[in-house]
């Protein structure tokens, strides 16, 4: 208000006004164009190359021949999931974060993670070495990368380095046998099996070379051969559950089932006298299955029953009334077939008492009262037998005594090396 006049006064800038530098943006409008950038095709074709690289280095530098389709996808989506979580935290922490830089932080964060992930790789399973030093590696050194990949799960490495292990020492049967087993879990078999043989001709013989030696032999179709070298690793090491039951189906593929039942049966009634349970109770319902649906054996059966020994006994699948077929072991030195009172009154099969009480002595040493019977028909196999001379008692053992074996003309093999024994019943 002026104080002369009393009229209003507007309030006016007597200084210079400084003009703006060419190009000058306030702040906040160069903020909101950096945040409308758009990313180019260039920069989006870097990104999948990017993207391609590490996904590549993940699955395929990796150990991708151990994958199942599940895991690969799992696999593909952890690594594409890392660089997004970069993304996303670089967003939060940049206030001009735009399009653009966001596919930038995107592909560089691929290609560090990549190379990263190959760094490491070639490192921990000695690809530097064998790229860069190869000519100088010693055996000893591709056996210890061999093991290393080995524990990589990266297959094709492994059989690499046993490659090279059995080019500087042709003569290794370890060398051998590792490449071979390489070589099966690769799926290449007739490769394997000839490694294998190479390795056996030399000497080598452990369980996980006959193991590894039957499965590709199956793989190859040659079932007989992987018979034999599937009981060629049991008897090196019979606690092989995973053999005896591949080795039970393939029985059950050459027609020989009761075979099949005889080789768990024995497993699994040593296994119970130990107080354990029953490993292969479901195989051996199924193989029984198929044999009651079956309607009797098989052409190769058909003849004799052929057990195989197990610690030195023979075990013979017998059934009884309603039962399912059990395992007896076979003892010459018994007079009739033994078996426990439980074990009778569950199977309800027919039988009479023809004494009530006899004296005997048990494999122990103990003695005990027995009851002398007569059961009406028993099967051992395929072969039923009727009016069958038996001793029950509370302790008795399964056993297959003189009752039942002297309805057979048994005949005892070896056949490289593996103890057999053969049932075939007298009049046919």
């Amino acid at each position: 208000m002026d104080e002369h006049t009393g009229s209003r006064r507007e309030p006016q800038w007597t200084g210079d006004i400084a003009a703006a530098p060419p190009g000058w943006e306030p702040g906040f409008l160069r903020d909101d164009r950096e945040r409308g950038r758009k990313a180019g095709p260039l920069l989006w074709g870097l990104a999948a190359l990017s993207l391609a690289a590490l996904e590549a280095t993940t699955l395929f530098f990796g150990r991708s021949e151990a994958m199942s389709p599940a895991f690969r996808i799992g696999t593909a989506l952890g690594a594409l999931l890392w660089p997004f979580v970069v993304v996303l935290l670089y967003s939060l922490w940049d206030h001009r974060f735009s399009q653009r830089r966001g596919v930038k932080v995107f592909a560089w964060t691929c290609l560090v993670l990549a190379a990263v992930s190959f760094a490491s790789i070639a490192a921990t399973r000695g690809y530097w070495q064998r790229w860069l030093n190869k000519d100088n590696l010693t055996a000893e050194d591709f056996r210890r990368q061999a093991g290393r990949c080995a524990r990589e799960a990266d297959l094709a490495c492994e059989e690499a380095n046993w490659q090279d292990y059995v080019r500087l020492l042709p003569g290794d049967t370890l060398g051998l046998a590792n490449l071979g087993m390489a070589q099966a879990r690769r799926g290449k078999h007739q490769q394997a099996v000839e490694n294998f043989e190479r390795a056996e001709a030399l000497g080598e013989g452990a369980y996980d070379l006959f193991a590894f030696h039957a499965d590709s032999l199956s793989k190859l179709g040659r079932g007989e051969e992987a018979i034999a070298w599937s009981y060629k690793a049991l008897a090196a090491q019979p606690a092989l559950v995973d053999v005896r039951a591949r080795l039970a189906r393939l029985l059950v593929a050459a027609g020989r089932p009761y075979e099949a039942l005889s080789l768990l049966q024995a497993y699994d009634s040593q296994a119970q006298a130990r107080g354990s349970p029953l490993y292969f109770a479901g195989q051996r319902i199924a193989i029984e299955t198929a044999i009651d649906q079956g309607g009797g054996a098989a052409a190769p059966e058909r003849a004799g029953l052929r057990l195989p020994a197990y610690g030195g006994h023979f075990f013979a699948p017998v059934n009884l009334g309603e039962a399912k077929a059990m395992a007896f072991m076979v003892d010459t030195g018994a007079t009739r077939l033994s078996l426990a009172e439980e074990t009778l009154r569950q199977s309800k099969v027919a039988y009479r008492v023809v004494d009530p009480s006899v004296r005997m002595f048990t494999a122990d040493g103990r003695r005990v009262v027995a009851k002398a019977i007569v059961i009406d028909a028993i099967r051992i196999g395929r072969f039923e037998l009727k009016n069958v001379q038996a001793i029950t008692c509370a302790d008795c053992l399964p056993l297959l005594g003189q009752s039942v074996l002297s309805m057979f003309d048994m005949r005892s093999s070896k056949v490289q090396g593996l103890e057999f024994m053969t049932l075939v019943k007298r009049g046919g």
